[in-house]
């Protein structure tokens, strides 16, 4: 989804030099453009946790990660414009321990945005979604389909 660019290139021309600048990188149409990375929101296809994880990677991908107020700003406009939907899927998980809460993409889990009285485990959740109408996250269970959407990030 990312392409690297050279960050300028120099034309010699007779009239002498030109040099235009480019962004580092850019996305593949579908995708959104924020920092370093490119955002694809999946509003079509239903999806369990695991399947959406599946079709990010599919994309050299994950679901998304948060490590910053930043990039949860950017998010929630992104899913504020979702025409369906209560909450989507996002990259973390403690299916391995209890409470251990870890992103798919490797990065340290340092920033969370939990809503009141989350992460509870209520029945074994072991999966986060995010809440579409306030950005808050829940712990949800992974076989259900109870978060349609999902956003990628490669």
């Amino acid at each position: 989804a990312i392409t690297e660019a050279f960050n300028s290139l120099k034309l010699c021309l007779n009239k002498g030099l030109i040099v235009a600048d480019f962004s580092p990188f850019h996305c593949d149409p579908g995708y959104l453009l924020y920092g370093n990375f490119c955002y694809f929101f999946e509003s079509e296809t239903v999806k369990n946790w695991q399947d959406a994880e599946a079709r990010c990677n599919t994309e050299q991908g994950h679901l998304v990660s948060f490590h910053s107020e930043e990039e949860l700003s950017f998010i929630n406009g992104l899913i504020q414009q979702s025409p369906t939907g209560i909450s989507l899927w996002m990259g973390g998980h403690d299916s391995i321990t209890e409470g251990g809460w870890a992103w798919t993409d490797g990065a340290p889990f340092r920033y969370i945005h939990w809503s009141a009285g989350n992460p509870d485990d209520y029945y074994g959740e072991d999966c986060l979604s995010i809440l579409i109408n306030n950005g808050y996250w829940n712990d949800d269970n992974s076989g259900l389909q109870t978060a349609s959407l999902f956003l990628c990030v490669a």
